[in-house]
């Protein structure tokens, strides 16, 4: 069975060879390496033409830029594989994850299989390794991504059947575009099964969020999240209501964090209307969300901090040991 991996690229001339590397050496043989050069302004193009030269497994495309979303379906369009997997271009994979993904895949007749993965800043890693199988249904699958527990909407973690491709593709011009496209593939899927196993490296470019700032893209999240509900309410399923509501809920209070610790950090005071209706909006039903074990503790705090207004959630941020440890967990410092 062949295996076809779709590695979407732009400007990530210090990622790609390592990237290109783990794939290359993958102890599972039998792949088709799709690199789509997202119209890179750097080296990129010629590093990737350099490794195709010597590996006739990999095939180029190079495309004006279009986004994360233009640079997958890109590759979708062309893949010839029984199974498909993604990797980003500044990350990269253990040299069993395709191996073992594709024997979790064929074991168990699963239509999506997954992995762990680790978060890799400069300063630490965020892993979990227990090697646990777990076995979802179509529903406890759903369920479990909605949640966003140990099963999350990353592409690039997961190895699919082809045919769950047939009709869905990455929506153009979003953020967040995997939270638009995996639930209806789960959606599809008879079984999906997670190994918790960190076989991807997810690299965090230290701090980037908080140094670049909050952006109105975020939103795009909510949308997706609304899409989502809307999805399941035409076709009248509504078990996931309460699940889709935290979920909501943990968005906005960490879109809310982002802006006030962004704003400690770069020591500036942007997007102030913004935070002030998040943090109207988290304070409904607020009482019942700080006792509802779906909320994160993080929007625990953040709900807390916002009952006097805005304005307390910003001064928190500024305060020295609380700029310092934030700094700290991005790999500021």
């Amino acid at each position: 069975m062949k295996i076809s991996v779709i590695i979407a690229a732009y400007n990530v001339e210090k990622y790609i060879e390592k990237c290109l590397e783990s794939i290359i050496s993958q102890t599972y043989k039998d792949l088709e390496i799709i690199v789509v050069n997202d119209g890179s302004t750097d080296n990129t193009l010629n590093l990737i033409k350099n490794f195709s030269k010597n590996n006739n497994r990999i095939v180029v495309i190079d495309k004006p830029n279009g986004g994360l979303s233009s640079a997958r379906n890109a590759g979708l369009e062309i893949v010839t594989g029984d199974y498909i997997g993604f990797v980003d271009g500044d990350d990269y994979i253990k040299e069993e994850m395709y191996e073992k993904l594709y024997e979790i895949s064929n074991d168990n007749q699963c239509d999506i299989a997954v992995c762990g993965y680790i978060r890799k800043y400069s300063n630490r890693e965020v892993l979990s390794n227990s090697k646990e199988i777990i076995h979802y249904s179509t529903q406890g699958a759903l369920e479990e991504l909605i949640s966003s527990k140990k099963l999350h909407d990353y592409a690039w973690n997961k190895l699919y059947k082809t045919e769950l491709f047939e009709d869905i593709r990455y929506p153009i011009g979003k953020m967040y575009e995997d939270v638009f496209t995996t639930y209806k593939l789960f959606f599809k899927a008879n079984r999906v099964v997670y190994l918790d196993e960190p076989l991807y490296y997810y690299i965090q470019r230290d701090g980037s969020i908080l140094r670049k700032g909050f952006s109105e893209k975020q939103f795009d999240q909510i949308d997706a999240l609304e899409e989502i509900k809307g999805f399941l309410g035409e076709r009248q399923i509504t078990m996931y209501n309460e699940a889709l509501e935290a979920r909501l809920l943990n968005v906005k209070c960490r879109m809310l964090f982002d802006i006030s610790a962004g704003n400690a950090i770069n020591k500036t005071t942007l997007h102030k209307e913004t935070a002030k209706a998040l943090a109207k909006s988290i304070l409904k039903k607020s009482n019942h969300n700080l006792l509802n074990q779906r909320i994160s503790l993080l929007s625990k705090f953040i709900i807390m901090l916002s009952l006097p207004g805005y304005w307390l959630v910003q001064l928190t941020m500024s305060f020295y040991p609380i700029k310092n440890l934030i700094e700290r967990r991005v790999g500021l410092k």
